[in-house]
């Protein structure tokens, strides 16, 4: 029945007993844009608010009548027959169609709506047209109102609550038609219209009032209004023509979140005319064949491997190439032409997949697109059964991505057709999931099969992370669901690295694959080793979650202690560093208990060796910098009972507030592992060559054959340096040293080398190192035991050198236990070290000043090549939030270069002033105002850049910033300067006593017969002069105005060279934007004149 009706030419609705419409075929919907199911048919199709008087009902089934529609302004033919209609019960079914009517005026009445108290549409549109032909002279404009997202409003806060809302802009619109003339009316729903005078005053009164009342639910920008506004030049339009024109010019702000307001202008009608002509191109390349499906794989973040496909639109231009799907699917959306598009393309993948089955491969999962249009123009269940049986296919392999905000709009239908769905056996998507306004808790009633994840919230530059922070609870929530999760657009390593850890598998986005054509994509899945055949799956085991932990009933906090280790958290200020709380076994590691913990709260650098100081304070910046990856040192600092203890701590950033940092860290002493660290880093030094130990060194060669063997093994991982061995006893009596050893000591002989350091090894080792040697080396002795140190040696002459040493204990001939040793000098490696940190802290202090351009700066940081057109490198977040375009869209639509999105008027300044950078070069900064493109049109920006050369590249890196307001401003000025016969002065104040003046032009002053320079210092001398007695100077009066936050008009009298005395008004208005400096603009007049006349 339903698809007979669809395919007539006649209007066709039905509606039930409620009077609420359960069906309307696609001619009903062209011809009431408004209707859908469920909604109330006299509110929709005729702008009641209760049953119609003349309802085509009270007619007998099968009865004909004649009424006229105010809302199509027709007169229209309508019969109605009962019907049973499935799932609705008893119904009415309306065949409407517009005749010529009789030839009577149409009925013209003054209805107003009972809920608001404003004019119907028809009404409206007849007090309108009757306004401005009263008064031809007179200035108006046309203004229309929709509440954002007014719809959802009502599910949050229940009908009751909407009606209130749309009552009390009823109320405001009615006081504006009695205050300042005009006529409103409300057009059902939430949308409003009004004509009024057009003064900015009274428009931005409406605006600002309005806002005020929908902030009252919500902080967000969720509910805020939008209007849309038509200057009214051309008196011979229809009221309706204008008001297209409004809604044209609210059209292109809707959901753009940080333009409210906007005016209409015939760029709009161009952009609609360019609408038409973008869409016969598109019908035509459905026709031949140029509107193609790419896929962009998903794959397992842990193994990089495909598990499914999502199909994406592309247009193959014969002349324009590849065109994305930004450029013409938002349009097809507005004009309600995007079901036949996905159709189209669903079309396309089943007879791939068809296809690529039939060749003999394994067909692998891929999702398709659905609207929330589709859902109501077409029976989406039955499409997707009949094309599934149409080519033989699983519906599993099948998927269906149904966008977030659908099912916030219409949470009931969407659902319902999500079960059928499934039910038919395909998997659903919800796509898009953090991009709206749905909540986790939504998450437990939707029945979807797997979660798109929008990442947009993963800003890993982020201090707060907060978005971090919603992304995990949204991922835990999943989980606990049993909810398969996607990420989609990964586009770097730190991120997928994110989400694996916080438990998400699969993802979709740039850092795996690019969306590629049908050819690419099969060519791809010919290689096996990139498929999981496996598909999305849900988390196989249990992931430990940390959270549960930490419950009471899991975990005692001694149990907590033990598994965690030594912990502290760290608070950073004003270059301090405090221990802010500890656990027991930080105390316990520092030898302290948490009182004397508190006691010394202290700058807790005092406490680490001064040599240290720097790696601590450097973990520090670094953990900051790097969250939420964190950062490590080593770090030496004394016990409470004198022992030095090396730590490695691990710190990672939590938040900053108030010029706080507060850092967590993870302690452990790593005071017996030091020496192998210190191996490893001297090793790096080591030839890679065994050298041959000489038979002929007499003191070698009186080991015997075991012990040599040892000591040979070590001398070869150590070569070059000497061999050295004392006895496990006190001092170290000497055991042996080969020619090497008293060659590298500086000695002309074995006998002057044993004379010089007293028989005794011990003598070897500089007294301050002679405790860290005795704790690498360990407290007992025992043949195998080995051990690396460093320490400084005595040579000959005095001065003492680093050396490596890398022993092991043997039991000598005489069964006694000595130490074999090869020793390396290491002090070049040492001094390398020490230029390393240098060259660190060197690194660490650019990276500061990168992290600034990039994340503190006001404005956005961009990074090039210079190249021609300059292809970006780099695009802070704050860059892309300005222009409004993502990554992709840049790469897509300007070719990934910076001078594209530069005006093609201002590109030659713009090269022009690179040109001179780079003659000038180094630390010279420029700064330049053009126009930038953006998603919303071009906007001014002033851009400060700098030229830089880096191994043989060029770079421009520079910040922009939005200085449109301030642009349109200064010409604002400008025109009023160049117009007006006014004395415009600019004052200037923090404190009252010290009052800047700024004369900008003294026209008033030039009339009176003074020069531009004297004018200047009398107009000064006037402001500060008093007046008379009682009120003082200008000046004082017009500062007291200001910073309370009015306007200023005074009065004052002037005298001028002839001895005459003029009479000048003072205007003041406050410009200041902050409250610490004050800064108010002034326009002076000669009004001798005008009060000498009254």
């Amino acid at each position: 029945m339903a698809s007979m009706i669809e395919r007539a030419e006649t209007s066709a609705y039905v509606i039930d007993r409620d009077y609420r419409i359960v069906y309307s075929n696609e001619t009903s919907k062209s011809e009431f844009p408004g209707i859908f199911d469920g909604a109330t048919c006299f509110r929709v199709l005729r702008g009641f608010n209760a049953p119609c008087e003349d309802c085509p009902l009270r007619l007998v089934s099968g009865g004909k009548t004649l009424i006229y529609n105010q809302v199509t302004e027709s007169w229209v033919e309508i019969e109605v027959s009962d019907i049973e209609w499935p799932g609705a019960g008893p119904c009415h079914i309306f065949l409407c169609r517009k005749v010529a009517g009789p030839e009577i005026e149409a009925p013209r009445q003054e209805e107003r709506d009972v809920l608001t108290g404003l004019r119907s549409r028809l009404s409206f549109l007849h007090a309108a047209a009757d306004v401005l032909a009263a008064h031809p002279d007179q200035r108006y404009c046309l203004m229309v109102i929709d509440i954002e997202h007014f719809k959802l409003f009502n599910e949050l806060y229940g009908e009751e609550e909407g009606d209130r809302f749309l009552r009390e802009v009823g109320e405001l619109l009615s006081q504006t038609e009695i205050e300042c003339g005009g006529v409103a009316g409300y057009l059902l729903g939430d949308d409003f219209c009004m004509v009024l005078p057009r003064d900015e005053a009274v428009i931005e009164h409406i605006q600002d009032e309005l806002t005020k009342k929908a902030r009252r639910y919500g902080k967000g920008v969720g509910f805020l209004p939008s209007f849309g506004l038509y200057a009214i030049d051309d008196l011979s339009l229809p009221v309706s023509t204008m008001h297209d024109r409004a809604l044209l010019a609210l059209a292109s702000i809707k959901g753009n979140y940080a333009q409210r307001a906007c005016w209409y202008d015939d760029e709009m009608m161009r952009e609609m005319e360019d609408d038409h002509a973008l869409l016969l191109g598109v019908q035509r390349a459905l026709e031949n064949g140029e509107i193609m499906f790419y896929a962009q794989p998903k794959c397992s973040m842990a193994s990089g491997k495909i598990v499914g496909l999502e199909a994406l639109v592309r247009w193959i231009h014969p002349e324009r190439g590849v065109i994305p799907p930004s450029e013409f699917v938002p349009m097809l959306e507005r004009n309600g032409l995007i079901t036949t598009l996905d159709l189209y393309v669903w079309e396309q993948v089943c007879r791939a997949l068809k296809e690529w089955i039939g060749k003999g491969h394994i067909g692998i999962p891929i999702s398709v697109n659905v609207s929330r249009r589709d859902m109501y123009a077409i029976d989406v269940v039955d499409t997707f059964v009949y094309l599934t049986n149409k080519y033989d296919l699983d519906p599993a392999l099948l998927e269906v991505e149904i966008t977030e905000s659908a099912f916030v709009e219409d949470y009931e239908k969407i659902s319902t057709i999500v079960d059928r769905l499934r039910e038919a056996g395909f998997t659903v998507l919800m796509d898009d999931f953090g991009s709206g306004y749905s909540s986790l808790g939504m998450l437990k009633d939707v029945n979807v099969d797997i979660l798109k994840l929008d990442i947009k919230l993963l800003d890993l530059s982020d201090r707060s992370g907060k978005g971090r922070r919603i992304l995990e609870s949204t991922i835990s929530m999943a989980r606990l669901l049993d909810l398969r999760l996607v990420a989609e657009g990964v586009e770097t390593e730190d991120q997928r690295d994110f989400l694996l850890k916080a438990g998400c598998l699969y993802a979709q986005g740039y850092y795996f694959y690019r969306p590629q054509s049908r050819e690419q994509i099969e060519e791809l899945l010919l290689n096996q080793e990139n498929v999981d055949l496996r598909g999305i799956q849900v988390n196989p085991i249990g992931r430990l979650q940390v959270r549960q932990l930490l419950n009471d009933s899991v975990l005692s906090d001694t149990m907590m202690d033990d598994i965690l280790g030594p912990i502290a958290f760290y608070d950073m200020y004003d270059g301090r560093v405090e221990v802010a709380s500890a656990n027991d076994q930080y105390c316990r590691l520092m030898g302290m208990d948490l009182i004397e913990v508190q006691e010394q709260r202290t700058d807790i650098a005092e406490l680490v060796y001064e040599a240290d100081r720097d790696d601590f304070y450097q973990a520090l910046e670094q953990a900051f910098c790097n969250a939420p990856e964190g950062a490590a040192a080593n770090v030496r600092r004394m016990r409470k009972d004198g022992e030095t203890v090396v730590v490695h701590v691990r710190l990672f950033f939590l938040r900053e507030r108030d010029g706080h940092r507060l850092f967590y860290g993870s302690v452990s002493d790593v005071t017996d592992q030091l020496s192998k660290a210190r191996l490893l880093e001297s090793s790096q030094r080591a030839l890679a060559a065994v050298v041959e130990v000489s038979s002929h060194d007499p003191s070698f060669m009186s080991l015997d054959e075991e012990n040599r063997r040892a000591a040979a093994v070590i001398f070869a991982q150590m070569t070059p340096g000497g061999m050295i061995g004392g006895y496990c006893e006190e001092g170290f009596p000497l055991y042996f040293a080969n020619a090497e050893m008293v060659k590298l000591l500086g000695y002309d002989s074995y006998e002057e080398f044993v004379e010089g350091i007293g028989g005794l090894v011990g003598n070897t080792i500089h007294p301050d190192d002679q405790e860290s040697v005795a704790r690498d080396i360990g407290p007992e002795y025992y043949a195998g035991l080995e051990y690396t140190t460093t320490y400084r040696m005595p040579k000959k002459d005095g001065t003492w050198f680093w050396t490596l040493d890398k022993g092991r204990v043997v039991e000598a001939e005489d069964g006694r236990l000595a130490i074999v040793s090869a020793c390396t000098d290491i002090t070049d490696v040492m001094s390398a070290q020490q230029r390393l940190a240098e060259r660190n802290k060197l690194l660490l202090s650019q990276n500061k000043e990168l992290a600034f351009l990039n994340e503190d700066m006001p404005g956005g940081y961009h990074r090039c090549l210079y190249s021609p057109g300059f292809d970006f490198l780099y695009m802070s977040d704050r860059f892309l939030d300005l222009v409004g375009y993502t990554r992709e869209e840049i790469q897509e639509l300007f070719d990934d270069k910076f001078a594209n999105m530069v005006h093609p008027d201002d590109q030659a300044l713009v090269a022009e002033c690179v040109n001179q950078l780079k003659k000038e070069r180094g630390s010279t900064v420029i700064s330049l105002e053009y126009r930038m493109k953006t998603k919303n049109g071009y906007m001014w920006v002033v851009d400060q850049s700098r030229y830089l050369e880096y191994e043989g590249r060029a770079f421009l890196q520079g910040v922009v910033v939005d200085i449109t307001e301030t642009v349109e401003l200064r010409n604002a000025i400008r025109a009023l300067a160049d117009h007006s016969k006014c004395s415009i002065a600019v004052l200037s104040w923090s404190d009252r006593d010290q009052v800047k003046i700024r004369v900008d032009r003294c026209e008033i002053m030039r009339s009176f017969g003074f020069t531009t320079e004297e004018g200047a210092v009398r107009m000064e001398e006037w402001l500060r002069a008093p007046q008379d007695e009682v009120h003082g100077c200008l000046l004082d009066r017009l500062v007291e105005a200001v910073e309370r936050g009015e306007e200023f008009t005074a009065t004052g009298s002037i005298v001028l060279p002839d001895g005459a005395e003029a009479r000048i008004r003072i205007e003041a208005y406050n410009i200041s934007e902050q409250s610490s400096e004050h800064r108010a603009l002034c326009l002076c007049t000669d009004v001798t004149a005008e009060l000498s006349a009254s």
